[in-house]
């Protein structure tokens, strides 16, 4: 699961003349705690998300989890089962702040045995005695039929292609996530098993705008897209998984037991932070002078966060 922390964005403004500088001191107010809610419901695992709280940009603090909030789950408006922090399996949320610098902050989970359902929507409300108590909802949409399956190797890539049918009485969105599990060898050094090298290829038009000629509109390990180009038709996927961002000569070292193609759908809001999470990350920092802030979307009423779902099935391309 992926877990987003979110800062204030304060600054001042330094006015720069040709022998001197002056700054000039805002009057910022005191931050002001709020609860933050982090989760991802899946049809394939059960119900879980992360509680912390916000800090302010000029803290020396950090966002710390909170393990003693209130935290309900809902099936539409029916009660499904309250969320307990587990503070056994300690899990790492990474981040990388405005300045580029990563890390990783020690959280846990509050969990459930349920497995959220598909075509459902949930709703998970947490109260807690020194905040002000927050809710959101996320909506996961029904199983999409992908047929026309099929694979060839050759001695450059894998090509696949699959086709589904797009449901016309709603807007649809969709992800593609390329995983896979490879090792390397060269002159005598031999590498992580976990090592993921691999990348999709396409020029599918709903990916992009079109690459230069001769190259691919679309390189990457995931892409996100709706249904704009093709509302309510049947659409075919055209896909080149190759080894990405090597030389020739290493490129032959690299053999990989498990390649994965995970074909998701889910709802508006899920692709409103996946998009904006994408463009805050390529154009939404200030820059020396100026620019525009790109917010990363949030679900959360009250707080900070998001809280997002997904249906997704594999495709199996190696073994």
């Amino acid at each position: 699961m992926k877990n987003i922390i979110y800062y204030t964005l304060l600054f001042s403004l330094l006015l720069i003349s040709c022998d001197m500088e002056t700054v000039i001191d805002l009057d910022i107010p005191p931050h002001e705690p709020v609860l933050v809610l982090n989760g991802l419901l899946d049809t394939d695992t059960n119900a879980r998300v992360v509680i912390s709280h916000s800090v302010g940009a000029f803290s020396n603090t950090v966002p710390s989890f909170i393990n003693n909030a209130n935290v309900l789950l809902y099936k539409g408006d029916q009660f499904i089962d309250s969320l307990l922090p587990d503070m056994i399996n300690l899990i790492h949320v990474h981040y990388t702040d405005d300045n580029y610098n990563t890390g990783s902050l020690p959280m846990y989970y509050y969990k459930s045995d349920y497995i959220p359902e598909k075509n459902t929507t949930y709703r998970v409300d947490v109260g807690h005695s020194d905040y002000t108590s927050i809710s959101a909802e996320t909506f996961i949409p029904d199983d999409m039929a992908l047929y026309n399956i099929d694979t060839a190797f050759n001695e450059y890539n894998i090509r696949l292609r699959f086709t589904f049918d797009d449901d016309p009485n709603k807007q649809n969105y969709y992800r593609l996530k390329l995983s896979s599990s490879c090792k390397w060898e060269y002159e005598g050094e031999k590498g992580d098993e976990d090592f993921n090298p691999l990348c999709m290829m396409s020029n599918d038009p709903s990916f992009g705008s079109g690459g230069p000629s001769g190259e691919y509109a679309f390189v990457g390990n995931n892409i996100t897209f709706s249904d704009d180009l093709f509302n309510g038709q049947q659409k075919t996927i055209s896909l080149d998984i190759d080894i990405c961002k090597f030389d020739d000569e290493f490129d032959e070292k690299i053999t990989c037991d498990t390649i994965i193609i995970e074909f998701a759908t889910f709802g508006g809001d899920t692709y409103s932070y996946y998009t904006s999470l994408g463009d805050h990350s390529e154009k939404g920092e200030l820059g020396l002078f100026g620019g525009e802030v790109i917010p990363v979307y949030s679900n959360v009423e009250n707080g900070l966060g998001v809280l997002i779902s997904v249906n997704a099935q594999n495709i199996q391309l190696k073994p």
